[in-house]
């Protein structure tokens, strides 16, 4: 049974690994000829209105999308009556958002703002009808399923996006690509979903799940609010065109997490709660993620922040620029995410999720201290207090994972320490030398990556060696057949 888990795991975490790529690649593509063709102010607006939107989204689940995974003992009443409840909360929400939109453009004193919400609420509506398939597809790892939709999707809204953008819709465009996507995201989940809703509905099956979900979904939402807080109060402290370069060099550090570790995260959610009753099997995996996760980020982290402007200005165009120094701060904390939704996974896939939840209270609360920077010292204050703030959440989350699973937190501490340090003195000596040349930096990031990869060698890091025993696997097997 384990080895059959392990095939059906590495087979989802390819899958889901290349739809990702081919994804976020397309996407990617397509975000470069919109922020050529838009001004960044208009991403900014945009990004404004995208907060409430990101953040009310959590009503639309519940959390019931990680009860239904972590629950072994689902019945086809339990998806049924969880889809129906969905379906009301979608478009539930979408009304509220809808009537609240004058109040949103308000709060950012931005009237503009108003017709770009109500329009985005249809994206509640549109999400609420593929959570159960999504969580179902992803309880049984068929990633392959899930990735190619998405893939699909996002190549459709981006080109409708781009050609509004081109005929000059400006921030509409935008909101069309989003719109867009989650249609086409739901039309073709539903094409390739075997499950379809039975005309059920049980209060009771609902009720069996809240006391998980309850919790889930309270700390999404106080989670949800946390990552959208930066937008939400530079929106509000700032001009539109502050945002749209924060959210540019912001969204450009998020393709380091989504790349490096993001499949990682998702897969394994189904998958340790499956061995969720086995603790010597589930701490072994459990180190060994941590391990992959925290070499690969810190990898490409290091080689970002060398070829930071070049990267933006290349991409983007000089019109830019503003944004190189929020990004190469931001790409710091590109091994956070995935680390905290790794720590998460676990914590969530033993059932802790009241516990979570508190805990959760705890770490937020550390959160707002660089919003009150932001208030009083500026963008730039802000943005090095936030790379610290995550810092010293993730050895909250580590501290958690110790209380919660009783999983050792020196050993969580050395992978990282470890991990960290060819990364903190490459970086001190990039910046020291003060490089001005594209080639010169381009053979400091090749120098980077030449000793970071001797450096994991050496030390025996426990993700670099199970990436390098995977490709020497693959290799063989390629020659064989």
């Amino acid at each position: 049974m384990m080895t059959s888990l392990k095939q059906r795991t590495f087979k989802a975490i390819l899958w889901d690994l290349v739809g990702r790529f081919l994804t976020q690649g397309s996407s990617f593509v397509l975000t470069i000829i919109l922020a050529r063709l838009l001004d960044p102010e208009e991403f900014g607006i945009v990004a404004m209105a995208m907060a409430f939107i990101t953040i009310s989204n959590v009503f639309v689940d519940f959390g019931f999308s990680s009860a239904l995974i972590q629950n072994q003992e689902n019945t086809s009443l339990t998806y049924s009556s969880v889809f129906y409840f969905n379906v009301f909360a979608g478009l539930s929400i979408t009304i509220i958002i809808y009537l609240l939109a004058p109040a949103i453009g308000s709060f950012y004193g931005n009237e503009s703002i108003v017709n770009l919400v109500r329009c985005l609420s249809l994206v509640f509506l549109f999400n609420s009808f593929n959570r159960v398939q999504n969580a179902i597809l992803s309880k049984e790892l068929n990633f392959k399923s899930l990735s190619m939709r998405l893939l699909v999707a996002s190549i459709l809204g981006g080109i409708g996006g781009v050609i509004l953008a081109y005929n000059n819709y400006g921030v509409y465009s935008l909101v069309f690509q989003t719109l867009s996507t989650a249609f086409f995201s739901t039309i073709l989940l539903w094409s390739t979903s075997k499950w379809k809703p039975d005309l059920k509905f049980s209060f009771n099956e609902v009720q069996k799940l809240f006391g998980f979900s309850s919790y889930a979904f309270f700390e999404r939402l106080i989670n949800n609010v946390f990552m959208r807080l930066d937008v939400l109060l530079i929106g509000k402290i700032f001009t539109p065109l502050s945002v749209g370069f924060y959210t540019r060099a912001s969204s450009l550090k998020d393709q380091v997490t989504k790349y490096s570790s993001t499949s990682i995260t998702r897969v394994f959610y189904p998958v340790l709660s499956s061995l969720q009753s086995n603790d010597q099997e589930f701490q072994r995996i459990y180190f060994r993620l941590i391990s992959v996760i925290i070499f690969m980020s810190f990898g490409l982290s290091g080689v970002l922040y060398i070829l930071g402007e070049d990267i933006i200005v290349f991409l983007f165009g000089l019109k830019w620029m503003p944004s190189v120094l929020m990004f190469k701060l931001l790409v710091l904390t590109s091994c956070n995410q995935p680390l905290n939704s790794m720590m998460w996974n676990a914590i969530m896939s033993k059932g802790k999720s009241k516990e979570n939840f508190y805990f959760s209270l705890c770490k937020k609360s550390v959160g707002i201290i660089p919003f009150v920077i932001a208030y009083n010292y500026g963008l730039l204050a802000f943005i090095i207090s936030w790379v610290v703030m995550n810092y010293v959440i993730t050895f909250m989350n580590i501290v958690a994972v110790n209380l919660f699973l009783k999983i050792s937190l020196w050993k969580h501490v050395h992978k990282f320490f470890i991990a960290i340090i060819p990364l903190i003195l490459s970086i001190l000596l990039f910046n020291s030398l003060n490089i001005t040349l594209f080639k010169n930096r381009i053979l400091f990031a090749s120098g980077f990556t030449f000793i970071y990869l001797i450096y994991h060698w050496a030390v025996k890091s426990e993700g670099f060696i199970f990436i390098l025993d995977n490709i020497k696997g693959l290799f063989k097997s390629l020659v064989k057949n």
